[in-house]
This record gives C-alpha cells, sequence and structure tokens, in this order.
C-alpha cells in the first residue's frame, strides 16, 4: 500500500525549494526580458525543441541556452491561507492591492503584479488543469487533488549550483536525455508577485519529462536540466509564441527546459521487491 504524502514533509519540500531555488521579481523580470529578445533566435537559445530534436542529442552535441541566475534573499515567502485568501486576487482590483503594499502601479513591480495576475486569469487550454496557489495549503490541495489522496509525490527541478554568471553560452551535453517515469505530472512556476504565488497546471494530453546533463562550455558549469515535452499541442492557442514566433507546428510536440526554481511534482518510482 502507497502512503500518503504528508503534510510535513510537503512543506519541508517546499521550504528547501524556496531557499535554494526562489526566483525574484527583478529576476523574473530579467528573465523574461531575455526571452523577448530572442524571440526571433534559434529555438536552442531559449531551450525549445521538438521530441525528434531532444531525443537526438547525444554527448558532445553542443546548444546554446541561457539560464538565469537567481537571487534567493529577494523571494517572497508564501503567506498564511487565512491571510491570503483576505487579499483580492484580481486585475480588476489590481489598484487595491497595490495600494494594500505601497506599490506604485508604474514601478517593475508594480508592472511585474499586473503582469502575474493577468496570466493567472487566462483561460485553461483544453485539456487543462491549472491554477495560480497563493498559499502553502492551497497548493497542497491542488497536488493531493491531482495525484489523489493516498499517493506520494515529490519534486524535480533544474540544478546548476556553480553557474556564476547569467550568460547565454554554448552548452555540451554529457549524457543523452533520460526520462522520467511517472503516470501523472503537475508542473508548477513561481510567478513574480508581492508574496509567493505558484502557477501549477497538468494536461489531460501525454506528457513527457526528461533529465539532460550540460556543461558550460565558457564557464565549465554544470546543469542537470528538466527538459518537459506537451506531446500533443492541438489545444493551445494558435497565437502562442510557440506556433507565432518560433515555427512549431500547431499540433507537434513541443519541448522546454526548466529554469531553476520551475518546478514538476511526480510520482516516485516504486521500490523494486527483494528477491
Amino acid at each position: 500500500m502507497v502512503l500518503g504524502f504528508s503534510y510535513s514533509i510537503f512543506l519541508s519540500c517546499l521550504f528547501l525549494l524556496m531557499c535554494g531555488h526562489g526566483n525574484s521579481i527583478e529576476d523574473r523580470n530579467r528573465e523574461h526580458q531575455h526571452h523577448h529578445h530572442h524571440h526571433n533566435v534559434e529555438n536552442a537559445e531559449i531551450g525549445l525543441f521538438t521530441i525528434d530534436e531532444l531525443l537526438g542529442f547525444y554527448a558532445g552535441k553542443t546548444l546554446p541556452i541561457f539560464f538565469p541566475i537567481k537571487d534567493h534573499t529577494l523571494y517572497p515567502p508564501f503567506l498564511p491561507k487565512h491571510i491570503s485568501d483576505t487579499i483580492p486576487f484580481s486585475s480588476s482590483q489590481v489598484f487595491t492591492i497595490l495600494k494594500l503594499f505601497s506599490v506604485s502601479p508604474d514601478s517593475p513591480k508594480g508592472k511585474a503584479v499586473q503582469d502575474t495576475l493577468k496570466k493567472c486569469e487566462i483561460e485553461a487550454a483544453q485539456g487543462e488543469t491549472k491554477i495560480c496557489a497563493t498559499s502553502l495549503q492551497t497548493l497542497h490541495g491542488f497536488l493531493r487533488k491531482a495525484f489523489g489522496p493516498e499517493v506520494d509525490f515529490k519534486f524535480i527541478s533544474t540544478s546548476h549550483p556553480n553557474i556564476t554568471s547569467p550568460i547565454l553560452q554554448n552548452y555540451t551535453v554529457l549524457e543523452p536525455p533520460r526520462e522520467i517515469q511517472s503516470a501523472k505530472k503537475v508542473a508548477c512556476h513561481p510567478m513574480p508577485y508581492l508574496y509567493a504565488v505558484y502557477f501549477c497546471h497538468y494536461d489531460a494530453t501525454e506528457t513527457k519529462v526528461f533529465k539532460l546533463p550540460l556543461v558550460g562550455d565558457s564557464t565549465g558549469d554544470k546543469v542537470e536540466a528538466l527538459v518537459v515535452c506537451h506531446m500533443d499541442t492541438s489545444g493551445w492557442s494558435s497565437n502562442h509564441i510557440a506556433f507565432r514566433s518560433l515555427g512549431f507546428k500547431h499540433g507537434s510536440s513541443v519541448c522546454h527546459v526548466f529554469a531553476q526554481g520551475n518546478i514538476v511534482w511526480i510520482q516516485p518510482s516504486p521500490p523494486i521487491a527483494a528477491m
């Protein structure tokens, strides 16, 4: 029998994640600016591939990728649910929210807040289940509903403990991609906001997850990159950047590299029974 995932273990996982992998509003803005600037460059530069391209990666292949650096000290913590539930979370009340936190609407932080609220209100794609969780309790409840009441789950993420400079550089593939098996997968992304907000979602269609070991050609930084592949994008908006600007065919597979701090919750592999 699989034991249920305890709430205390869940809290420990999220504490480690936020302390070790968190990112501030300023970091998220810099990452967004970089991606926006490179919309018309090679797809690999922002870590986008088809599944066939990904499975063709071999040891020694080079890929130009940008991994942002996170300022862990500036990452906002979650608020207790009984407090976050009393604070409006709607773009229609954005000026009330900003006034409550004494943030100017025209400041970088104010603009980031407005952008996050708009993104959280975008209608889910066909077959997608999503949430913007504003507390640990809300996030845990969403995951428990996704995986089931008696199923363990854990998170995996991109790891690059040695990166010191957020530069675009060539990375050499150290090993072919290794698929991470899990019957259910839930992706969560930290959103720039006034307190911790995670955009979490999962698809009814097939999603594959891979680990891809890399090393930076210029800096020697080692990265254990997490790559997520959406195998059927027919339910995505035809206006999605992958189709509009990067040349992917609507409905085809789209794989993307997760920046540090973005995570995927999976079911652990069952232990192998002793013979």
